[in-house]
Formats: C-alpha cells, structure tokens, sequence
C-alpha cells in the first residue's frame, strides 16, 4: 500500500507523520476502480479502422517484416534547410557529369508524386510550403552507404504520394536542368499517410470539409490564404512606418458599442448575472486610447456580428481600424488612396513572383479614386431633390421615392435603411474602379462629425466610404468629439433602432469623452473583402483559413475524402 500511495501522491511522504489507513484505502479504491473504468471504456470504444480499412491494410504493409516506429521524433541535423532555402541557396548549381559534394543538406516535406525510372532509380517530389525539390533515390549510391537492394525496393513498394519525409544528400543539377537532392541514404518515415490522397479535388462541398485536404491539393487555396497573409503584414508595417502604434482592445465587454449591428451575447462563469457581448467593432475602445494620449493607434483583429450570412458577409470577420488625432476627411483620404494603391503594386509583384494560381489585382488601383456626392448622385440619378433629411416628414418622402420607382423596401423601412438602398441601388452600381462615396446625410452616420452642405443645404457627415467592384472595402470619418452632440446622435440612433441592431446610449463612453477627444479622423477596413479583391476570390469563405461560419459548424458532420 506504501508503494501504491508514493505513486498515487508523492507529497504524503514530505512529512514525517503517518498517512491514516482510511486515506490510504480511499485512494487505492480510486486508482483500482478508475483504472478499471478506463480499460473497459478503451475495450468499449469504437474501432478507428471501421471508417477506414485502407488505412490499416497501409500500416500492416508499413510494419512488414518487423514493425517500425512510423511517427519518430525530429532529429536535428547540422545542414537542415527548408526546400526554398535550398531552391534560394543552390539556384546557381550548375550540371556535372559526376556529382560535386557540396556537403550533405537535410530537407523535410511531403512526398508529392513519385515517379520510377527503372528497377534502381525512383525521383522524389517533395513538396514544403509551395516549394518543390526533386530527390534521387538512386541504388548505385545508395548500396555505398550499406543500403540492400531489399530495402531499397522495400521503401520504393511502400512510399506513397502524402507522406511525409525526411531526407538527406548532396544537391546537383540534373542533364535536364533540375536542381536536385542526390540522396545518400533512404528516406525516414515521419509520417505516413493512411489516406489516398487525391490529384484533384473539385466538388466545394468536400473541399470546404476537408480544408486540409483541400490545402494539399489545390495550390490556389494556399495561395489566397498566404496572400491574405501578405496583405495583413503590409497594412501592419505601412501603419507601423507611420508611428502608430498597435493594441489590442478588449473583445468581451458588458455591451457592444461602434456599429449598428446584432451582437453575439454569452455569460461569465465570474458574474453569471451579467450579459456579456462580444464586440461588434473596436472602434469606442481605440478612441478611448486616442482620449488617453495615444495619438496615433491601430488594431488588427475579429469582431463578431450575429447576421447572415452570404458570399460577402461572415459572422466572424477580421477589421484593421486606426485612428489619428489632428487628422481630417481629406487627410484620411489621402493615405487611404496611399495605403491601397502602394498594397495592389505589392499584390502584383508577389502573384508574379509566388503565387502563381492567382491574378493580379482586379480592378485598377490607381490614385486619385473617384468620388461620388451621396445626395448629390442620387439627385442626379432620380433627377429629383431629397427632403429635407431633418424634418419630421423626411422617412414619409423617402419612401414615396422608392415606391414610385417600385425599389423594394428594406424589412425595417427607417430613413436610415431607405437611404442605404437608395445608395445600393443608384451609387454602389457606379463603383467598379475605386470610388469614394462622400457625405453620407447625418442619420446614417451617428458617430461622426456633421455639417450643413453649402451645395444642398443638408445635414451631412465628413465621411468617405471607399468602394470597389460595387463592393464597401474602407470607411472613414472625422470622429464626432462632443460629449452632447454624440449623446443627441445616440438618442437620435435609437429612434431608429430595430430588432436585429444593438443601438444603447453607451454611457461610460460619453464619460469618456468630457475629458477631450481631439479632433481625430478615423479608418476601418473589412479585411476579408480586401483579400477577396486583390485575390479575386468570390465567396467570403476562400478567404478564410476554414471558410465560412457555416462551413466550420459543419465540420462535425463533415465526410471525409475516401
């Protein structure tokens, strides 16, 4: 029993006092009767080979004659290099009718085809992020190191496309011009694939629930997911070059404030009593940061809206946010026109140099954008004046408008919604190229500054929405910074409020304000529409690692490729 409690808890035998006989009985109860329980729940449980016979004839064939340690531990190497290192390194090597020893180099990867040259000579494609090395798996070397001409044809019966290797040699440059890793030793197992791995794979539906699968196969779905990447960590550095200065907000809170949106609600085990949201937009938090002394922030991160879904809108979205104080309208278009015209040049660069799959960007990101007045361009389209936006009887005339011109009503018909389909329907058409539309009336943007138009003698915001391909990628505007005129627009935004937004007086915020938010202009863009422009995806999902909101709820349900 002594023997079973020193096992059982150590920390018993630090002191000098007898362990009672009942403490010793209770935890040699717990370990027989809990050891038990696991064995004949492991004897219970399914068997894994049920769903996939192949995958155990494989392993069978994989341990004759003796069985092998298929999944070894990784063994460090003096020359270890990745396969774009080694393409990098030796792209000048040139052709020698005998091999120069340069040195042994170590490269991992996945075996993508295999190809046989005789009954002594197998190529080896190894794939490892997007880079392909050829490796010779050639007897006549091979033999010098002491390897069999059984264990050569062993490894050649039994190495599949999909597995996983490690492998060492010299490199050389074929007759043909490939360089390659003349290999000095066979390959080591490091993983093997129990599954055929497809040459294609088509069908969205199996794709989207074998993402993984999906990434070995198609190199288009790497590389949008890698440009993503690359477009992230541009943005990051243009702002980081800039003298912003990247936080993190928090992502929970007691309320959801920045955006008219429905947010997603949950609770803490710590205050069960309370109702906690995940955020719909960062935006109230960075301001805060600015109010504090930080003059120039940004973010990078999710937020969360509890909407539909569609090829352009996902529940989980990615946002880059920064805001500037001393920085108006004109000013955040210019660095916008900067930002996105420098980022297609560098798109195009890297589809020419890394991503072959893809196409330049799609549409022509050149500066100056266009820019499109929000009133004025829907007068001029309906050739007809707005109501007055500010009188009681505005939403009654803008509705009449859309009736008459049989435009369908939006499902919660207020005059904020009845003037974003007019936009919809006349202006959002007109954005193919880069096109600002510009000083949206004053109830479509409650937390920006407002001022009366000098053209039309409406109540409007210094706000710029930049669209392309009729499609919102950038919202910007100067930032409201008036503790009693953010609380009128509040109240104002709640008049409207309906059932699917979260419109609140977000108190602690105007607090925030009395103590002085300097004249800042602020900047959010939808990352995720921004990769599906300069990648020229058209679903929202091939932009995200495992597509769509609905696409990873069904993953538990998912049916693997056979």
């Amino acid at each position: 029993m002594g023997a079973c409690m020193l096992f059982l808890r150590p920390c018993f035998f630090t002191t000098s006092r007898p362990i009672p006989p009942a403490v010793c009985a209770a935890y040699a109860h717990f370990f027989h009767t809990s050891h038990l329980s696991n064995a004949a729940s492991l004897e219970a449980g399914p068997n894994p080979w049920t769903r996939n016979p192949k995958a155990k004839e494989r392993l069978d064939e994989l341990n004759r004659p003796m069985p092998t340690n298929l999944y070894p531990r990784i063994a460090s190497k003096s020359r270890d290099m990745t396969c774009g290192a080694f393409n990098q390194e030796f792209k000048a090597l040139k052709y020698t009718e005998q091999p120069v020893d340069t040195g042994k180099v170590s490269l991992q990867g996945r075996v993508n085809a295999i190809r046989v040259a005789g009954s002594k000579l197998v190529f080896l494609d190894l794939v490892q992020e997007g880079h392909h090395v050829q490796s010779l798996c050639n007897y006549r070397l091979l033999s010098e190191a002491g390897v069999t001409i059984d264990e050569f044809k062993r490894f050649c019966q039994t190495v599949r496309r999909g597995d996983v290797l490690s492998t060492e040699g010299i490199p050389h440059r074929t007759e043909r011009g490939e360089l390659s890793l003349l290999l000095h030793q066979l390959p080591c197992m490091l993983s093997p694939c129990l599954r055929q791995l497809p040459t294609e794979l088509q069908d969205r539906e199996t794709r989207v629930r074998n993402r993984h699968v999906d990434f070995l196969v198609n190199s288009r779905t790497t590389d949008v997911l890698r440009l993503r990447a690359e477009i992230i960590q541009y943005l990051r550095q243009y702002l980081l070059r800039s003298d912003y200065v990247e936080v993190q907000t928090p992502i929970l809170a007691e309320g959801a404030g920045g955006a008219v949106a429905r947010p997603f609600r949950t609770t803490a085990t710590e205050f069960p009593e309370r109702v906690i949201s995940l955020r719909i937009a960062p935006e109230l938090w960075l301001k805060r940061m600015v109010i504090g002394g930080f003059d120039r922030v940004f973010e990078i991160g999710p937020s969360f809206r509890n909407e539909g879904l569609d090829p352009n809108h996902n529940p989980e979205f990615t946002t880059c946010e920064f805001y500037r104080a001393y920085f108006g309208l004109e000013d955040l278009i210019g660095m916008t026109e900067d930002m996105f015209a420098g980022l297609a040049r560098h798109v195009d660069d890297l589809v020419a140099k890394s991503f072959s799959s893809l196409e330049a960007a799609s549409a022509c990101i050149e500066a100056p954008f266009n820019r499109i007045d929000f009133i004025g361009g829907i007068e001029s389209a309906i050739n007809e004046q707005l109501p007055n936006l500010l009188l009681p009887d505005a939403e009654i005339k803008v509705t009449k408008l859309l009736r008459d011109r049989s435009i369908a009503l939006p499902s919660s018909p207020t005059l904020p919604q009845l003037l974003d389909r007019l936009s919809a329907t006349y202006l959002e058409p007109q954005c193919q190229t880069p096109t600002f539309i510009m000083h949206h009336p004053e109830c479509l943007s409650p937390l920006a500054k407002c001022f009366t138009n000098p053209e039309n003698s409406q109540r409007v915001a210094a706000r710029a929405e930049l669209f392309v391909n009729s499609q919102e990628i950038a919202n910007m505007y100067e930032e409201e910074n008036s503790p009693f005129e953010q609380r009128k627009k509040f109240l104002e935004q709640n008049s409207y409020r309906s059932g699917e937004s979260n419109s609140t007086i977000d108190e602690s915020y105007l607090e925030a304000l009395e103590w002085g938010l300097p004249p800042t202009g602020g900047f959010g863009c939808g990352i995720d529409r921004l990769c599906m422009l300069m990648s020229g995806a058209q679903r929202i999902g091939d932009v995200l690692s495992f597509g769509s909101l609905r696409n990873v709820v069904a993953l538990r349900r998912a049916v693997s490729v056979r």
